[in-house]
C-alpha cells in the first residue's frame, strides 16, 4: 500500500473542504411567488433560508436559520445574508392556507452573482371532509365504489384509489387536504337491487374552505 500517496490524497481532500479562505461579502436571495394556478401574487408567503457551514474542516451536519423573509402585496421579498463556507442551502416557502414547499440551493451559485431571483409557483390548500353513508338500506349486499379524480401530485392531499363498502349500516368518513381554488372531480358505483349505477360530479373548493362532499345513497 502506497501510504505516502494515502495521506497526500487525504490532505488535499480535506483542504478542499476546510483550508480555503473564509469567503466574505453580503449576499442576497430575491424571491416571488405566485398563486400555481391564477399566476396571482402570492402575498404573506413566509420564506426562511437555511444552511450546513464548514468551519475549520469540520462539516455541521444540521441545518442552521440564517434569516427569513415575508413577501410583500406584490409577492415579493428579499433575504440578506453574510457569505460563508456553506456546503448546501434549504429555502422554505410557508403560508396560511398553502401548500409548503421546499428547495435546495448550491452555494456555487453565488461564485459569479452575490444576488439569486428565483420565482415559486405556491399551491392553494383547502380540506375536504367525505362521507359514505347508506341512508337508505334495502339489502345486505348494497355497496358502494368511490374514488377522487385528482391527479396524485407533489403535495400530500387525497387518495384518489378506488375504495369499497358493503352492508347496511356503512357510514364512512375521512378529512383530507386538497389543491384549492379548483373543482375536485369524483367518481362512484353504488350496488342496489342487483344492479350497478354509475355517477359522475365534481365539487369546487376554494383556498382556505373546509368543504363538505357528503354521497348519501
Amino acid at each position: 500500500m502506497n501510504t505516502p500517496f494515502v495521506s497526500s490524497f487525504l490532505i488535499a481532500a480535506l483542504c478542499t473542504l476546510g483550508c480555503r479562505p473564509e469567503p466574505d461579502g453580503q449576499l442576497q436571495i430575491q424571491v416571488h411567488a405566485q398563486h400555481a394556478h391564477a399566476e396571482t401574487a402570492a402575498p404573506d408567503i413566509q420564506f426562511t433560508l437555511a444552511r450546513r457551514v464548514l468551519a475549520d474542516g469540520i462539516l455541521n451536519g444540521n441545518y442552521e436559520t440564517v434569516t427569513n423573509t415575508q413577501t410583500d402585496g406584490s409577492g415579493f421579498g428579499e433575504l440578506n445574508f453574510q457569505r460563508v463556507n456553506a456546503l448546501d442551502y434549504k429555502l422554505t416557502a410557508t403560508g396560511l392556507d398553502w401548500f409548503s414547499l421546499e428547495e435546495s440551493i448550491n452555494p456555487d451559485v453565488f461564485i459569479d452573482s452575490k444576488v439569486l431571483s428565483l420565482d415559486f409557483d405556491i399551491m392553494p390548500r383547502a380540506n375536504v371532509h367525505i362521507r359514505l353513508i347508506n341512508a337508505n338500506p334495502f339489502q345486505a349486499d348494497d355497496a358502494i365504489e368511490f374514488r377522487t379524480l385528482n391527479i396524485a401530485g407533489s403535495y400530500a392531499t387525497c387518495s384518489n384509489a378506488w375504495e369499497s363498502h358493503t352492508g347496511l349500516d356503512v357510514d364512512i368518513q375521512r378529512s383530507c387536504n386538497i389543491e384549492a381554488d379548483r373543482y375536485l372531480p369524483y367518481i362512484y358505483r353504488v350496488f342496489r337491487n342487483n344492479e350497478w349505477t354509475e355517477m359522475v360530479d365534481s365539487l369546487y373548493i376554494a383556498q382556505g374552505d373546509s368543504a363538505s362532499l357528503q354521497i348519501a345513497w
